[in-house]
C-alpha cells in the first residue's frame, strides 16, 4: 500500500524545495546534455552515474497522464537514457498514479533531514521553525569513536572506502553476512576503483567532498561520504560491510559527518534511506522525517542503494 505524502508545514516546504534544487543541479552538474521533454528533464550522457529523468520544475503541480510518461520510456531507450523517473512525492503527487498505469513499479525511499548545527537558521531561512528536537539532538551527539575518522584527499585508503561501500551495496539491507575483507580485496586487486578514488580524491581536495572510514583491527568495516552544494550536504554511500554489521559502525561514520558538517556550518544535511527499516539507523542519530523520494522504474530485481 502507498504511503501517503508527508505533511508539508510553511518551514518544511521551504527546506523540501531547497533539496529538490539539490538534486536537479547535481543532476545538471555531472550530465553532458539536458533536455526538456514534454513535462520532464531527460539527463543525458552522465560524466558519473545514471540520472533519472525528473518533472520539470514548472510542471509539478499538474496532472500527468500514463501516455506521457509512456512517450519518455520510449525517449530513453532511443537515447540509451536510464529509464524511469525520480521525484519527492511532495513535490508532484499526481505523477505516482500516471507512472503506475504506465506499468512503471513505484519505490518509497525516505528521506531525511538533520541540522548540524548548534544554533537554528534564521527567520524566513530554509530550514527555520524545522526540528528543534533534532537540532537538540544532533547538538548532542557524542565525540565521534577513534574507528571512524574523516580522510584526507591524499590518504590511501580512499580506494579502501570506496571497496567497503561497493561491497556493501552488492548486499543491500541490514542483515550480517559472510561477505567482508575479502571481497575487498578482491576489488582492489582489480583496480577497477582507481579512477572512482582519484574523483572522490579531487573532491575532498576541493571541499565539496568529506569521506568517513571506520576501521577495526582487522581493516575498513563502514564508510559514509557527503556531498556538499551551498549551505546544504547530502549524504551518500553510507555501507557496512555485512560480516561487520550491527556493531555501530554506520553510527560512528554517521557522527563523524555530522560532526564535520557542523564545523563547515553547514545549515542542513539529509540523505535518502532504502526503506523504513534501514531509516531508523539514521533516526537513532537524530536524522527526522522530511519527505518521500519516488523512484518509478520498470519491473524487474530491487536494485541496491
Amino acid at each position: 500500500m502507498a504511503s501517503a505524502p508527508v505533511r508539508l508545514t510553511a518551514a518544511t516546504a521551504s527546506v523540501v524545495a531547497r533539496v529538490e534544487w539539490f538534486h536537479e543541479t547535481v543532476a545538471r552538474d555531472f550530465c553532458r546534455v539536458r533536455e526538456r521533454y514534454g513535462p520532464f528533464v531527460l539527463h543525458l550522457q552522465p560524466y558519473q552515474g545514471p540520472f533519472p529523468a525528473r518533472p520539470h520544475p514548472a510542471e509539478r503541480d499538474r496532472a500527468f497522464t500514463a501516455a506521457e510518461v509512456r512517450d519518455l520510456l520510449r525517449v530513453q531507450r532511443q537515447r540509451q537514457a536510464p529509464r524511469g523517473l525520480e521525484w519527492l512525492a511532495e513535490t508532484a503527487p499526481a505523477l505516482r498514479s500516471a507512472c503506475e498505469e504506465a506499468g512503471l513499479v513505484v519505490r518509497e525511499h525516505p528521506v531525511l533531514l538533520i541540522d548540524p548545527c548548534e544554533t537554528g537558521p534564521g527567520p524566513g531561512e530554509p530550514g527555520a521553525g524545522l526540528g528543534d528536537s533534532a537540532r537538540a539532538e544532533a547538538a548532542s551527539v557524542p565525540v565521534p569513536p577513534a574507528g571512524a575518522q574523516l580522510l584526507a584527499p591524499n590518504d590511501w585508503r580512499i580506494e579502501h572506502a570506496i571497496a567497503v561501500a561497493h561491497v556493501g551495496f552488492a548486499y543491500p539491507g541490514t542483515d550480517r553476512g559472510p561477505e567482508g575483507r575479502g571481497s575487498v580485496a578482491e576489488l582492489l586487486a582489480s583496480g577497477d576503483l582507481r579512477r572512482e578514488a582519484a574523483e572522490a580524491a579531487r573532491r575532498i581536495h576541493a571541499g565539496t567532498r568529506a569521506l568517513a572510514l571506520a576501521e577495526t583491527p582487522e581493516g575498513p568495516v563502514a564508510t559514509a561520504q557527503f556531498n556538499t552544494l551551498d549551505d546544504l550536504a547530502e549524504v551518500i554511500a553510507v555501507a557496512t560491510l555485512p560480516e561487520a554489521r550491527r556493531r555501530g559502525h554506520a553510527s560512528a561514520v554517521l557522527r563523524t559527518l555530522i560532526a564535520e558538517a557542523r564545523d563547515r556550518r553547514l545549515r542542513t544535511m539529509f540523505l535518502t534511506a532504502a526503506d523504513e527499516k534501514v531509516a531508523r539507523i539514521y533516526e537513532a542519530v537524530g536524522f527526522r522525517r522530511l519527505a518521500t523520494l519516488l523512484e518509478a522504474v520498470e519491473p524487474g530485481p530491487v536494485r541496491g542503494t
